[in-house]
């Protein structure tokens, strides 16, 4: 049985811990946060922790090397920390939102699953992602300024990719040098026309399934999408399911 998440809130005027009954030593799940700066020197007592999520302000997250069970984590901090010389050698799903997370170069070595979402000003995603090479899953959500996706050929385990809100996304031609099976694009690529958009999608070399029925609201240019697809004979490459996150997640 799945085990619930455990929460620790901390607050001006004190804190509220919840871990359902359990003892700290067996929590597996856990977020932290907080309208104080919160010193998650703590987490020491949560040894087996498998995923942890730190929003707000914190400090003493050089305790989280100590977490040898960690492997999923997710950061939505509202100050930067250092990440300097930081090795979590379990770790391999990392989520990051907003852009006050520091420079978290130092977690991505191992990382085979990685989520970029609320990233208002940033233009180019390139430097982040190098470190990243094991990276296996690519998750790009409500990144407005992006105009172009990074080059993804050296990334040779990556297999899955899905965009959302990517507006201002203008050039999808990193596609066509890419080892992608699957793509999934929902809310992208507005002045893009579904000619183009169809064609950079059909150029991902070994792609098996593609979804493309939600890049608009309004799906109007859905229909143009899949009379490209049908000429070029890879309807069945037009595989809508996989747009949804839990069965993307499962790919």
């Amino acid at each position: 049985m799945e085990q619930e998440f455990c929460t620790a809130v901390f607050w001006r005027g004190g804190e509220k811990i919840d871990l359902h009954g359990l003892e700290p030593k067996v929590v597996r799940h856990l977020s932290v946060t907080g309208e104080r700066k919160v010193d998650v020197s703590f987490l020491r007592a949560y040894p087996n922790l498998e995923e942890l999520i730190l929003m707000e302000k914190c400090e003493g997250v050089e305790v989280l090397s100590e977490l040898k069970q960690l492997r999923h984590l997710t950061l939505w901090l509202s100050a930067p920390v250092s990440w300097e010389n930081m090795y979590l050698p379990e770790l391999r799903y990392l989520h990051l939102r907003g852009e006050k997370n520091g420079d978290v170069t130092p977690l991505l070595s191992a990382i085979t699953f990685l989520h970029l979402e609320e990233m208002r000003k940033i233009e180019d995603i390139s430097p982040l992602l190098m470190p990243a090479i094991h990276l296996q899953k690519l998750y790009l959500q409500s990144l407005p300024a992006v105009q172009t996706l990074p080059n993804l050929d050296r990334f040779h385990d990556l297999y899955a990719m899905k965009l959302y809100e990517l507006h201002k996304l203008n050039d999808l031609t990193a596609l066509s040098h890419s080892n992608l099976h699957y793509f999934a694009a929902s809310l992208i690529a507005d002045k893009m026309s579904a000619g183009n958009l169809a064609e950079s999608v059909m150029a991902i070399p070994r792609l098996k399934g593609a979804a493309l029925e939600l890049v608009d609201r309004s799906r109007r240019r859905y229909g143009q999408i899949q009379k490209a697809f049908a000429a070029a004979g890879k309807s069945p490459l037009l595989c809508e399911e996989i747009s949804d996150l839990t069965v993307w997640l499962s790919l």
